[in-house]
């Protein structure tokens, strides 16, 4: 459509918005058909209750019609997306027209029409250029709308048929293009070279082409990767129920109890993530509620899973959290409450800005302390991966001007630190907690201004034991004490501790010490255990302590400290 001033500032958008909710309902009634679909034909008039040829025929008629209902619902929930994203954009852009016209400069007026009249032509010229830009956003917008229901709904006309063809043939070049590391500017140019009808086409024939690659716009990655997890959901139901029925023959074969086990588990983790994410979050009693995008995801080994709570492309702040030892798909819901929190935190510490916050476990984590989490490989592993991601956050920034903070808890701020060091980060801000040590030994090494590097630890947090002076006192009394006996051992204990360097961690210098030269804030050991037989777990919990304050713990400062951060507001650090 033409999209004029007026029409902008009058529109109305709760109908259109009522229309991607009944959209999503229908997706909802149709998987509860699926459901019922699924139950009629397994338990019903399943193997155990009719057999037969024309049995067998009848329970395949009804998967193809489960299978057909499931595509339909992919489609319904495809429509709604597609008309939220576009409402978001329309309110987004209306709210800064209004707010654009509510601060005119002296001696400038809009008339009804956009007509812009000042005593400068050039500043006449320049208000213009700026509700034209408005203007532009939306007409995208709505060309986007456009081009992704009729293509999910099948009403295109020839020429835009045509270009839904040009899109998928454009995919051996995107691929192309990969193949060559392109950067995520690079990828985000092409993508916008693209007419919607082309986007689109390229989104609806390999969305796993598009699910994980930095610089290609967040709701697109959203939609592809939903696209995608949605038919692995699918697909794992159907190897589940032919495994089920391999050992219903075979009930002794350990082999296929395991691989029911394993498959069984991943469906779970899989159906727990989507579950979470298909609600919004919301930000406390008056808050916004902010929509989840799934930014990848993978099934395979202990699994990733990348979301984001709220639009990063579109947000005024944005952070980053990642993970640290443990992380995986099982419990990644866990992690993602603590990126949830930092994106309320952020918004209680500036109501007036937008903040997306992210949760990143693209990369495959250590599974424990010993020895796993002792390897910087890890970290290194996932350096050009992280960097990819930062910069991807900048090419889909559609102002250019957000506020980027990338936080790493544990081993996790060893990743951070790592990738820093060996690939770059475009980053405003850097967030230490709870480290180990992040792979370099100064601020000053990481890219960035060092007062724009953060470190924080609790007094009672364990990683706090991770101290080269620690392990030398171990070491060095394990070696005297199989040389000299208890006497030998407290000899080289105390060899080991002052031969030492007491600002070093395992992964590097102490980012909270004074010698590590940046910024550190305050936090609490919120978690208390009682009786000296409790302290290993009273400094173990503690390492986990920095988000509480809504989980039956105290409000830990830390999190304040972490929004005024994320916020840009550095004067509230404490």
């Amino acid at each position: 459509m033409s999209v004029t001033y007026s029409a902008l500032r009058e529109a109305d958008f709760g109908p259109l918005e009522a229309v991607g909710e009944q959209w999503r309902a229908q997706a909802g009634r149709l998987e509860e058909r699926e459901s019922d679909l699924d139950d009629l034909r397994r338990r019903q008039i399943g193997e155990a209750q009719w057999t037969g040829t024309v049995a067998e025929e009848v329970r395949s008629r009804v998967k193809l019609i489960g299978d057909d209902t499931v595509e339909r619902a992919g489609e319904c929930r495809r429509i709604a997306a597609a008309i939220e994203d576009a409402v978001t954009v329309f309110k987004d852009r209306q709210e800064e027209l209004v707010e654009l016209l509510s601060a005119l400069p002296e001696g400038l007026s809009v008339d009804a029409d956009g007509y812009v009249t000042a005593d400068s032509a050039a500043d006449a010229a320049a208000f213009e250029q700026r509700i034209e830009a408005i203007l532009d956003a939306v007409r995208e917008a709505d060309e986007t709308l456009h081009a992704a229901v009729a293509a999910i709904a099948g009403t295109t006309d020839a020429d835009e048929r045509a270009e839904l063809a040009g899109g998928v043939a454009l995919a051996d070049d995107f691929q192309d293009m990969l193949d060559r590391d392109a950067s995520p500017a690079e990828v985000n140019a092409w993508w916008d070279g693209l007419s919607p009808f082309e986007q689109q086409g390229l989104l609806e024939a390999r969305p796993e082409l598009l699910a994980q690659v930095d610089g290609i716009p967040t709701g697109v990655r959203d939609t592809a990767n939903r696209t995608l997890l949605d038919g692995e959901l699918h697909r794992r139901e159907s190897e589940i129920e032919a495994v089920e029925d391999r050992l219903a023959a075979d009930p002794g074969n350990e082999d296929l109890q395991k691989r029911l086990e394993g498959l069984r588990g991943t469906q779970e983790d899989l159906t727990r993530l989507r579950d979470r994410i298909d609600e919004p979050y919301q930000v406390g009693a008056g808050g916004p509620a902010l929509d989840h995008y799934l930014l990848g995801y993978s099934s395979a080994e202990d699994g990733r899973a990348i979301v984001a709570v709220g639009n990063p492309d579109t947000a005024d702040n944005v952070s980053v959290l990642v993970p640290g030892t443990g992380a995986d798909l099982g419990n990644a819901t866990g992690d993602l409450d603590r990126a949830q929190l930092m994106a309320g935190d952020a918004y209680w510490a500036d109501p007036s800005a937008s903040t997306a916050s992210v949760l990143w476990l693209g990369y495959d984590a250590p599974d424990d302390i010993v020895p796993q989490a002792m390897d910087k490989q890890y970290a290194e592993d996932a350096a050009k991966d992280l960097s990819s991601f930062a910069s991807g956050l900048r090419a889909v920034d559609e102002d250019g001007r957000s506020h980027v903070t990338m936080a790493g808890h544990s081993y996790g701020s060893t990743t951070v630190g790592i990738a820093a060091r060996d690939a770059g980060l475009d980053v405003d801000d850097m967030v230490f907690v709870g480290s180990p040590g992040v792979g370099v030994d100064s601020a000053s090494d990481l890219g960035i201004d060092p007062d724009r590097v953060w470190a924080t630890r609790n007094e009672e947090d364990i990683i706090g034991w991770a101290r080269e002076d620690t392990i030398g006192s171990i070491v060095g009394g394990g070696a005297g004490g199989l040389i000299g006996g208890p006497v030998g051992g407290l000899i080289g204990g105390a060899v080991g501790y002052f031969t030492s360097d007491h600002d070093d961690l395992i992964h590097g210098t102490d980012p909270v010490s004074d010698a590590f030269g940046g910024r550190t804030f305050q936090s609490d050991a919120t978690r208390d255990a009682d009786g000296i037989e409790e302290l290993w777990k009273d400094n173990a919990e503690n390492h986990s302590a920095y988000w509480d304050g809504d989980n039956g713990h105290p409000r830990n400062v830390a999190r304040d400290n972490m929004a005024y951060i994320v916020t840009g507001q550095t004067s509230g650090v404490r």
